[in-house]
């Protein structure tokens, strides 16, 4: 499967309108996305049905250096709710390129989703 790349956008003191910049509108089956992750990055998922079950999404882990492996993180995305993930232990959660990838499981979903890194406060 081909993953959809999301820009990371750093949290800056002045603010930043994120529902315009969200990506992903009207996910589908399957459809993966993945973002770079430095272990200071969380995803904000928001679910636009007015009705329905809303959507599943699924975190992909992976097996760490000493051969333990994490298991997949499952959770369901609730209609009109946004949702905070992470932030994400790159150990666990990067695959080898260093991104965290994620999928959504029910079609027809209306699901918007933006990956933040929350860096150190200046």
């Amino acid at each position: 499967m081909a993953y959809t790349t999301l820009t990371v956008l750093d949290a800056v003191k002045a603010g930043t309108e994120l529902i315009a910049l969200m990506v992903g509108s009207d996910t589908q089956a399957g459809d993966g996305f993945d973002f770079a992750n430095d272990g200071q990055t969380i995803l904000f998922v928001l679910d636009e049905l007015a009705l329905g079950a809303g959507d599943i999404i699924t975190f992909e882990a992976v097996t760490d250096p000493d051969g333990r492996a994490e298991t997949t993180l499952t959770r369901t995305v609730t209609a009109q709710k946004m949702y905070f993930y992470g932030p994400f232990l790159p150990l666990i959660w990067n695959q080898s390129n260093g991104r965290v990838r994620l999928k959504f499981t029910t079609a027809n979903a209306k699901t918007r989703i933006i990956a933040v890194r929350v860096s150190n406060s200046t």
